[in-house]
């Protein structure tokens, strides 16, 4: 059974070891816009973190850490969680097994390389900026494939990217520049293996 919570957001751990800071950027603005007290509780509860509680009662990020982290940049202290599941009777070892047979832990730092849950940080503040994330978000955010059913396939895609574009990512001109490169690859054959490909766009008529 799911169960609603407010936690504070410094003290969620996350389950991932990067996020996209451009990502973070684009939440901080939408989650700032001003907004009825009941507005944002709407909007609070539609970006609800999803988390699983852990040994000690920690609770761990399923989903959402870019949003997460968006609210702890503007200072916001706590947020609504809903907790999905409960494996706090494990032992951290046990804990960990559970999480990777649930797909729930993606521990790949800001190169792709694949490493373990110690390297994890302790809240999402601590978390790396991978710019190849968010030019994946933002490439599916364009229409040029579909969101894939889990974080795994995310993941997939940032590899992807990483393997085929070369730009300056930290500029706003390279950033571009790598945007125009990656839909086109997610749309070509390259992709076609990867979760939410769908191919070139059918021209109308």
């Amino acid at each position: 059974m799911v169960t609603h919570a407010t936690a504070e957001l410094d003290t969620l751990r996350p389950t991932q070891i990067t996020l996209g800071i451009y990502q973070v950027r684009e939440k901080m603005d939408v989650s700032a816009r001003p907004r009825s007290n009941a507005a944002q509780k709407r909007f609070l509860e539609a970006h609800r973190i999803q988390t699983i509680a852990g040994p000690g009662g920690a609770l761990y990020i399923a989903d959402h850490h870019h949003w997460a982290r968006a609210w702890l940049e503007l200072g916001w202290h706590e947020a609504p969680v809903a907790i999905i599941d409960d494996l706090s009777h494990l032992a951290p070892g046990k804990f960990w097994k559970r999480m990777r047979e649930l797909g729930h832990l993606h521990a790949y730092d800001e190169h792709g390389e694949h490493l373990s849950s110690k390297d994890l940080p302790p809240t999402v503040m601590g978390m790396r900026d991978d710019p190849y994330r968010s030019l994946a978000a933002f490439t599916r955010n364009a229409g040029a494939y579909r969101k894939p059913g889990n974080a795994y396939g995310d993941f997939q895609w940032a590899g992807f990217f990483r393997r085929h574009v070369a730009e300056d990512m930290e500029s706003i001109p390279g950033f571009a520049r790598a945007m125009i490169q990656a839909i086109q690859l997610a749309r070509s054959s390259k992709a076609k293996r990867l979760p939410g490909f769908v191919g070139k766009c059918q021209r109308a008529g």
